[in-house]
């Protein structure tokens, strides 16, 4: 995931899935996302289902909230996209003036998903 990356290469257009499955209770399992790119055959995926507070996010998303995204750059953005404590992640130094003055983002949808239905073999009828 970079420009010109091999998976994902964000200079152009890549497609973003976030899902938020739920027990049978209601409450939400785990935070998942998927990245794609047209293509490419390399999805890049994350998924966090160890966060301890997954019935509080459950029952704040249950009472509502609004989807955001926001475009920023600064020159001191290593703590977010900076080679990390392993040294993988995708950036050792920053350079604000590297970014676009601007970028599109458009063909939301928030939908529910709903499971595949699984075939039942019912008995025929006399």
């Amino acid at each position: 995931y970079s420009p010109g990356g091999s998976c994902i290469d964000s200079s152009r257009p890549f497609q973003v899935a976030a899902s938020f499955p739920v027990d049978g209770a209601g409450v939400m399992r785990a935070m998942e996302v998927v990245l794609t790119q047209d293509g490419r055959d390399c999805p890049l995926a994350a998924k966090v289902d160890d966060y301890g507070g997954m019935a509080e996010l459950s029952r704040a998303l249950a009472a509502g909230m609004t989807p955001v995204m926001s475009y920023w750059s600064a020159n001191d953005m290593l703590w977010m996209d900076g080679a990390g404590a392993d040294g993988q992640g995708p950036c050792v130094v920053d350079d604000a003036s590297a970014c676009g003055e601007s970028v599109r983002m458009y063909d939301f949808a928030v939908v529910d998903i709903v499971p595949e239905a699984v075939p039942v073999e019912l008995p025929e009828m006399p």
